[in-house]
């Protein structure tokens, strides 16, 4: 089988942005606290709070940024790559799963198939909770009182959490199985030369 990782230097530099933003956001969230109606919050979790959300916002421009070279990106960076739901997509996802079956790592990188699916089921994860954490940066009272958007918006926030840990650690684990196995996933990404 021969790895092929290509990718658009555009999608590379896009994706270290979307990897260090969603990385730093997840990780510091463990520390924050938002404002709460007659809580008190320590000084750390006041200011990791205020940091999260700016960064949040830098995100949020980051995302959309990606968005919008995926609808016009030509090569392998293209929207088509990441929601791979024509025939032939669907046929490249199911061949993938197949090889899954077979105990064999199909190929990563800069294609269609089940990699692209995942990246582009991920990409739906951060930007769900980007744009959450954008109406709450402009919505979320700064005393903690409540109102019913934020606090729905709050919800649903933290649900999409979930899945961005979830996608955040099995993408981590796969990047360094595929690393394993000889493929050069990590420095073709991350090379932004």
């Amino acid at each position: 089988m021969t790895f092929q990782t290509v990718w658009a230097k555009q999608t590379r530099f896009l994706h270290f942005g979307m990897a260090t933003t969603v990385s730093f956001q997840l990780l510091i969230s463990l520390v924050m606290a938002a404002p709460e109606a007659g809580e008190k919050r320590t000084a750390l979790e006041a200011l990791t709070f205020e940091i999260h959300e700016w960064v949040g916002m830098l995100a949020v421009m980051i995302v959309l940024a990606h968005w919008a070279w995926s609808l016009i990106a030509k090569d392998n960076s293209n929207i088509k790559y990441l929601f791979p739901w024509c025939r032939a997509g669907r046929a490249s996802v199911l061949a993938d799963i197949s090889r899954l079956k077979a105990r064999t790592l199909p190929e990563g990188g800069g294609r269609g198939g089940l990699p692209g699916l995942i990246h582009g089921l991920g990409f739906l994860a951060v930007t769900g909770m980007a744009l959450t954490g954008a109406v709450l940066f402009f919505i979320l009272p700064e005393d903690g009182s409540k109102n019913d958007l934020a606090e729905f918006t709050h919800h649903v926030h933290g649900f999409i959490a979930n899945f961005v840990w979830a996608y955040w650690w099995g993408h981590i684990a796969v990047a360094f199985l595929h690393k394993k196995m000889g493929h050069d996933t990590l420095r073709a990404m991350f090379d932004l030369r």
